[in-house]
């Protein structure tokens, strides 16, 4: 297992919004059940908002709630040769069973599996399964129905290039 390399503060600072978010996203209000659905959490970079995902959802064969994606801005940057776009690249990790509900996204999105293995279905569309090396595209208004680690004991990452309106939410949980 290789080292990763020394991480930006600024990526440092969004990855601990993200941490205390996934703590939040599973305390249902007055100490009861964890939610079924996570929270929404922004990351601010200068004037920029970015839109963090954590969520939890129970197991289709169990009332336990799934292990929460955990959503990571990498970089978002102005595409000058196109105003009022921006291109964004985050980072998605799954741990064991983790997973995504339902969602849209508010842009294109091209996503590269770089560990582990995601189980992906766009709209009504194959159930593929996705390993290292292998990527998926997106188009605008596709409805990821399916975005889960499918393994019991190993984590997947997989990194997503968004191209969207400036403004616009990275993703839209759907019920």
């Amino acid at each position: 297992m290789s080292a990763r390399p020394a991480t930006p503060a600024s990526a440092r600072l969004g990855f601990g919004v993200v941490l205390v978010g996934a703590a939040m996203a599973f305390v249902a209000p007055g100490g009861g059940q964890p939610t079924a659905w996570g929270t929404l959490l922004a990351w601010h970079r200068g004037a920029t908002t970015v839109p963090l995902i954590l969520c939890s959802t129970p197991d289709a064969n169990s009332a336990e709630p799934r292990p929460a994606a955990v959503v990571t801005v990498l970089q978002s940057e102005a595409l000058h040769d196109m105003p009022g776009k921006r291109i964004t690249t985050v980072l998605v990790h799954y741990g064991p069973r983790g997973m995504t509900p339902r969602h849209v996204h508010g842009g294109a999105v091209t996503a590269y599996i770089l560990s582990g293995h995601v189980r992906s279905q766009l709209n009504d569309g194959p159930i593929g399964v996705f390993g290292p090396g292998e990527m998926f595209y997106e188009p605008v208004g596709t409805v990821h129905t399916i975005s889960e680690n499918p393994s019991f004991d190993e984590p997947a990452e997989l990194l997503a290039t968004f191209v969207h309106d400036e403004g616009a939410a990275l993703t839209t949980l759907l019920k």
